[in-house]
Formats: structure tokens, C-alpha cells, sequence
């Protein structure tokens, strides 16, 4: 095989087994991801009213992020398909790592939406605060 076949191919696992570990961690911190939501919200500070009105915004988002994630996870099922079943670096295994790709971006754009929406409930400094605390989780991820 010649070596940049090679390349790809190693590109091509490594993304594969990176989407798997992801997800697997994802799904395993979700209590952790909801003790950080409400730590999110004390950190702001937030009144009664705010919390009222973040409501529907919350659960908006919730059912968003799962349809994302449900989604994700078939993209990463049909790409263990596509190896298992080419055995070969195909353009269906680079449809599939494609597709993995732009349900990554969807489930990123729907998170960064949320924090927009979130922002228009809250007062200028509990927005900055927001922002600041976004950034730093972006900054400090993985």
C-alpha cells in the first residue's frame, strides 16, 4: 500500500476511535454535564424571572442536543458499518467520516445558539460572565 494510502487510512481510525471514546465519555458524564448547567446558572446568579424564562429556552435545547447526539451516534455507526464492510479506505468510508464531521459541527453550532439564546435572557454583566465561562470551557477542552 503506498504510504499516503497509509496516511489516510490511519486519519481514518483515529477519527473513527476518536468519535467512539468521545461519545462514550459524553454519555458517561451526563449526570456531571447537568451538575455543571446548574453550577452554570448559580454562577450567574439568576433570578426567579430568569430562571422562569430560561425554562423553555433549556428544554428547547435539551431535545435539540439529544437529536443531535442520537444523530451523531448513527453517523459513527454507519461509519463501523462502512470499515467493517469495505475493508478498504472507500469513498463510503469518506462519506461516512464526512458525515460524522457535520454532525459534530451541527451539535457545536446548537450549543454556541444556546449560549446566544441564554444571553438575550440575562443582564449585560451576567452575559459577559457567560461568554467569558464559554470561552474558557472552549479554550480548556480537549
Amino acid at each position: 500500500m503506498k504510504p499516503v494510502a497509509l496516511f489516510f487510512l490511519a486519519v481514518i481510525v483515529v477519527a473513527a476511535i476518536s468519535s467512539f471514546c468521545t461519545l462514550r465519555w459524553a454519555a458517561a458524564r451526563t449526570p456531571a454535564t447537568l451538575d455543571a448547567h446548574a453550577w452554570l446558572h448559580q454562577e450567574l446568579n439568576l433570578t426567579e424571572a430568569q430562571h422562569a424564562a430560561l425554562e423553555p429556552v433549556e428544554a428547547r435545547f435539551a431535545a435539540m442536543q439529544s437529536d443531535l447526539t442520537e444523530r451523531l451516534r448513527a453517523a459513527n455507526r454507519e461509519l463501523a458499518h462502512a470499515i467493517g464492510e469495505d475493508k478498504a479506505y472507500t469513498p463510503r468510508v469518506t462519506q461516512a467520516v464526512e458525515m460524522i464531521h457535520h454532525r459534530m459541527g451541527d451539535l457545536q453550532k446548537a450549543s454556541i445558539e444556546h449560549i446566544f439564546q441564554m444571553r438575550a435572557v440575562l443582564n449585560p454583566d451576567q452575559g459577559d460572565k457567560l461568554l467569558r465561562l464559554a470561552q474558557e470551557a472552549l479554550e480548556s477542552s480537549p
